[in-house]
């Protein structure tokens, strides 16, 4: 699955909100495991819905180069040259129009993720949104973020059915949420459940739940896990 992305050519002082980029739904179709207060760092998030034409003036980022089973906080696939944001409190997803001060470019972003959770930022982009806004090369830069209305809902990941055992089954199981090549993303999904652990293996970093003692247990906690925006969340044997 593929985020909406603009392809448009971008130039300074361009504005590429129009047609190509993400619409804005008739209905709203947040998802409700976004909607609830979270805890990063000993820091707690109110996610809101603002009225239309909301601005915020700051700092953004871009992220990018996730494993391929990657997912947003609202469990869509991450696509990182896609044209997507990340924001700490909007709801998930909408659409909201990002200006760079630095050089004009306008855009308009698909908003389906958690972030930046780093002082003085306003908004993580996907390394496609950095790329059409002139971030990029530059890493950040000072930006308006104008939040426009929700957006339109795309078709649901995969769901990963339970591993078929005996009812008496003993086996141990972990719930893995995620795998992330870069260390602060991974953080960021193990601060969304209380349980969550890390583990680096193979370059990347995995984030679990669990041992569980019997699959039954343990899909009990990756329904909560997608619940709770993991839609992607599998079960694994804790060899």
């Amino acid at each position: 699955m593929l985020l909406l992305a603009a392809c448009a050519t971008t130039r300074p002082g361009g504005d590429l909100s129009g047609a190509q980029g993400p619409k804005i739904a008739r209905e709203p179709a947040y998802n409700s495991g976004t909607s609830r207060p979270y805890t990063v760092r000993g820091q707690t998030y109110y996610p809101r819905i603002p009225n239309a034409g909301h601005s915020e003036t700051g700092i953004a980022s871009w992220y990018s180069e996730e494993s391929p089973n990657a997912t947003t906080a609202n469990g869509e696939y991450f696509a990182p040259d896609g044209i997507s944001a990340a924001h700490k409190t909007f709801p998930l997803p909408s659409v909201a129009e990002v200006t760079n001060l630095d050089n004009g470019r306008t855009i308009r972003v698909r908003v389906n993720d958690r972030g930046p959770f780093v002082e003085g930022r306003v908004m993580d982009l996907s390394r496609g949104a950095a790329k059409a806004l002139g971030v990029y090369t530059t890493g950040t830069a000072r930006v308006r973020v104008t939040w426009l209305g929700p957006a339109e809902r795309l078709g649901p990941a995969p769901v990963y059915a339970a591993p078929s055992r005996a009812p008496d089954d003993d086996q141990r199981y972990l719930v893995q949420v995620g795998a992330y090549s870069q260390r602060d993303n991974a953080e960021r999904a193990q601060g969304r459940l209380a349980d969550a652990r890390i583990n680096s293996r193979d370059s990347l970093y995995i984030v679990y739940t669990g041992p569980f003692k019997g699959a039954a247990a343990a899909e009990r906690r990756r329904q909560e896990a997608i619940s709770a925006g993991f839609s992607s969340a599998i079960l694994v044997h804790d060899d």
